[in-house]
């Protein structure tokens, strides 16, 4: 079963919060104004192994498309 570690943000950092998953990936979750952006690294933090970024038009039109 996987396991999720979730750090709060730090009072500076309001626009991001970090996941740990399986104490083996840290995910992190950052607000731009350029819209949402998502890091997975391996369990250093130091090696990235995928970025996952959704602009703000995309985020805009789904919105758009909410009821």
């Amino acid at each position: 079963m996987p396991r999720f570690e979730y750090t709060p943000p730090e009072d500076d950092n309001e626009d991001r919060i970090y996941v740990r998953v399986d104490d083996v990936f840290d995910i992190s979750f950052l607000r731009v104004e350029e819209g949402i952006v998502i890091d997975v690294y391996d369990n250093d933090e130091i090696d990235l192994l995928d970025t996952l970024a959704v602009d703000e038009d995309s985020l805009a039109r789904n919105r758009e498309q909410q009821p």
